[in-house]
């Protein structure tokens, strides 16, 4: 939001923002100005009755009215409807994350301890200093605060909020502390009683002229559908990348919406909202990636060319897709939806016909004792039975502690089951039939922010990302790191689980991408683990900040056994067991390699390097045609350490004469019949015969064999 940085305006923006919240309008200022009106004598003549300005209204701003307030083609815009909001989230920010913070700082970096004591401190003073000051400027922020540029460089920027007069919002201004708050020029809004402008100068408000607030209400409808526009705290707009954007605030949470910009037409296109049934597969509180692919943007890319008997395959895929974790058992899993999966029933045995001999029964390179297995072998699904492609590993040291820590064996399985072609690493053969899906994906759902629950319910969304966080407080992260990393120098478990409760409060994280009449938004979400609304939420955040969080998370769990934070409850308090930590990693570990993938890339698309031939470039070209003059072939020896370098005649030191040589040819040439005339002299030291072409080393001088 570059455009929007005019240095005088931006501290009082974001002061305004993170400071100020008093929703209580002052009239103090007007009630004085009555008291001290004089009044007329009896016997006065009455002047003429002055013009009745229009009351200001009262109550929160609609966002058309707010909206009203944004200049007329301005290039950018952000609109505060609800700073209230705003404070109330970054004061519960402050208050939460102030304890956990302080304790690691003064674990890690004691010398810093006082400089964020201090931080806290003024932060807190300024937010009772500026509501103060709100109070006696007569501002009420339920009524908005509008930021916009006049022109179309944004240099020029307006800020427009309530206050009782001009002299009271500048008085507001000095009040905050804000840089060239004496030179600032404030004046009433026209045509929008309640309000007053500031700017850097006259010109600058001269220039403001508040546009029309339904056109751009419907400006924002169309950028940003299927977004509740009426519960934003913020909601504005961006020239570059022609972004419109808002940010909700639901109970426990955040959520910043963004219209799709036009360079990800190409990614939206490729999705096709839709229902999730897939979502069924994951569990409520573990981590997953779904997917739904529009099939016919895949066609237009190559999916219809597969040749029989594939095409079959192919066209029973419904474009679904989902990656992620299982908790119980532990265990990785992927899932490809189909509308008929018998013509997958084969796929085991033709892949053991065909890899079977190169893979079954080998060692693993470097793992002495080691032997994979590469067979097709039955999975049970309850009464059922499918076949299933089996890849396993047999003798490998690592084998049992990864079993012991995280609960995954060295197994992995691919088959067709319940709708998919399902791949799942990490479950053995008396678990793998577990990992199957629930009756619906209600709990799953009801698990996730609220607006992407209610997009899926709608079938509005193409792509979700969620990662637990709840994981990295649990019992069996603490053990596995303190057994991993207690040898290490410099670890300390006490400095982990410090840094660990930074992120305590939070739950999740969360991105996804809806689509809604051919309009894409991009979301992204940060849940916590709860809130200060409701009697549950308080008690989970207070959990988390107990001196025992398992203990704790447990009575939690116990309390509210049918919380839609279930899960995230048992996690915390160890019901999970290692189990909860491979199914909330699944994204994580995905979004890794995916990671890698693009970093590796450039290498990967370079090739290998390019080895530069030794200067064989060589023979200095008058000497070739020297040779081709005289029709003699220069047989290149392999000990050129006595040659003279123009002569021509190395060992004998012939005189430069047109003699044929009589040495003998070295044995290491293999061939012994000479044919100049068939050679190629300007092939840089390649000798060419009818049945080969092979590289002669040029001649040196100090080259040795």
């Amino acid at each position: 939001m570059r455009r929007m940085s005019n240095p005088r305006l931006s501290l009082p923006l974001s002061t305004l923002v993170l400071l100020v919240a008093c929703n209580q309008a002052s009239s103090g200022g007007e009630e004085k100005a009555a008291d001290t009106k004089a009044v007329a004598p009896a016997d006065s003549k009455a002047p003429p009755a002055p013009a009745v300005a229009a009351p200001a209204p009262t109550g929160p701003a609609s966002v058309d009215e707010l909206l009203g307030l944004v200049h007329d083609g301005a290039s950018s815009y952000v609109v505060f409807k609800a700073p209230d909001a705003l404070l109330s989230l970054a004061e519960t920010a402050a208050s939460t994350f102030e304890q956990p913070l302080t304790t690691l700082v003064g674990a890690t970096s004691p010398d810093q301890l006082s400089r964020l004591t201090e931080s806290f401190a003024l932060f807190k003073h300024g937010v009772a200093d500026a509501k103060d000051a709100l109070a006696k400027s007569g501002t009420d922020l339920a009524r908005g605060i509008v930021v916009t540029s006049t022109s179309l460089s944004g240099d020029d920027t307006v800020i427009t909020f309530s206050a009782s007069s001009a002299d009271a919002a500048k008085g507001l201004l000095a009040a905050l502390k804000i840089p060239d708050a004496a030179t600032t020029e404030c004046q009433a809004t026209a045509g929008r009683p309640g309000y007053v402008t500031c700017a850097k100068d006259q010109p600058t408000l001269a220039a403001y002229k508040p546009g029309d607030g339904k056109a751009a209400r419907t400006r924002l409808n169309t950028a940003l559908p299927a977004v509740a526009i009426d519960d934003l705290a913020l909601f504005g707009y961006v020239t570059d990348g022609d972004v419109h954007f808002g940010l909700d605030k639901p109970a426990g949470g955040a959520t910043l919406h963004v219209s799709a910009p036009p360079d990800a037409k190409d990614m939206v296109t490729t999705l096709a909202p839709g229902q999730a049934d897939l979502l069924k597969f994951a569990p409520a509180g573990t981590g997953f990636l779904w997917m739904k692919l529009d099939l016919d943007e895949l066609k237009k890319k190559g999916l219809n060319e597969v040749p029989p008997p594939f095409s079959a395959t192919v066209g029973a895929f419904t474009g679904e897709v989902l990656f992620g974790g299982s908790a119980d058992p532990a265990a990785l899993q992927a899932r490809f939806g189909f509308s008929d999966t018998s013509s997958l029933a084969p796929l085991a045995d033709l892949a053991v016909a065909f890899g079977g001999p190169m893979i079954h029964n080998k060692p693993i390179p470097d793992v002495p004792g080691s032997k994979v297995s590469f067979k097709a072998e039955n999975v049970s699904f309850g009464t059922d039975k499918v076949k299933a492609l089996h890849l396993g590993a047999s003798g490998v040291p690592q084998a049992k502690a990864l079993a012991d820590q995280l609960g995954l064996s060295l197994d992995a399985w691919v088959f067709p089951a319940e709708g998919t072609l399902a791949a799942v690493v990490g479950a053995d053969a008396t678990k793998v039939g577990l990992v199957k899906a629930a009756a619906d994906s209600e709990a799953t759902i009801a698990a996730l922010p609220p607006a992407l629950a209610a997009s899926l319910r709608a079938g509005e969304v193409g792509f979700v990302t969620h990662v637990p966080l709840d994981g990295l407080q649990s019992p069996a992260l603490l053990k596995l790191l303190d057994g991993a990393l207690a040898s290490l120098p410099g670890y300390s478990s006490s400095t982990a689980r410090s840094a660990l409760n930074v992120l305590a409060p939070l739950s999740s994280t969360t991105m996804w991408i809806s689509e809604h009449q051919n309009a894409g938004v991009i979301h992204f979400a940060v849940q916590a683990i709860g809130n200060t609304t409701d009697e549950e939420g308080k008690a989970a955040l207070a959990a988390a900040a107990s001196p025992d969080p398992a203990k704790a998370f447990t009575d939690l769990a116990a309390k509210y056994p049918s919380s839609p934070r279930i899960t995230a409850y048992q996690t915390r308090a160890g019901q999970g067991g290692a189990g909860a930590l491979v199914g909330g990693s699944a994204p994580a570990l995905l979004l890794a390699a995916g990671g890698m993938a693009a970093f590796l890339r450039p290498v990967i698309d370079a090739g290998p390097p390019v080895v530069a031939e030794p200067p064989v470039v060589a023979e200095p070209p008058a000497e070739e045609k020297k040779v081709e003059e005289k029709k003699v072939e220069e047989k290149k020896t392999e000990t050129p350490k006595t040659e003279a370098p123009k002569t021509e005649t190395p060992k004998t030191e012939t005189p430069k004469t047109e003699t044929p040589k009589t040495e003998t040819p070295k044995t290491e040439t293999p061939k012994t019949d000479e044919t100049p005339k068939t050679e190629t002299p300007k092939t840089g030291g390649l000798k060419i015969d009818s049945s080969k072409v092979e590289r002669v080393p040029p001649k040196r001088v100090g080259r040795s064999e």
